[in-house]
């Protein structure tokens, strides 16, 4: 026979059947599946919006944006100027988006209407 030697020295498997074993708890009992939480209802928030052009403005308007905190869940304050989104003066307030992108999409869900709805 014109065979090639074989590197692997296991049998081969072809004709036998492949059954997946289960696993089994104690007493040769199948385990029981994990339960599925099931997510809980949906919470609905509102949402505001602030612009300014830069965080030193920001900064500045502390009265205005204490304001706007206390009528909603989260407020988004956007900065049109690049710059960091961990002030911690800022961030005591709402959430910081700094940037020309930033600025454009929530201007864009501003005309929109989004932030007249509520929210998940």
């Amino acid at each position: 026979m014109n065979k090639r030697p074989s590197s692997n020295n296991a049998p081969d498997n072809k004709a036998r059947s492949r059954r997946r074993r289960r696993p089994t708890g104690p007493g040769g009992q199948p385990k029981a599946e994990p339960e599925v939480v099931k997510k809980s209802a949906s919470v609905l928030k509102k949402y505001s919006v602030t612009f300014y052009e830069n965080h030193n403005l920001a900064r500045e308007d502390t009265a205005k944006l204490q304001e706007l905190k206390s009528e909603c869940d989260q407020l988004n304050i956007v900065v049109k100027a690049e710059g960091t989104m961990d002030d911690p003066e800022l961030t005591q307030f709402g959430r910081i988006y700094a940037g020309e992108a930033w600025h454009l999409i929530h201007k864009r869900r501003q005309d929109d209407g989004w932030y007249n709805e509520m929210h998940e």
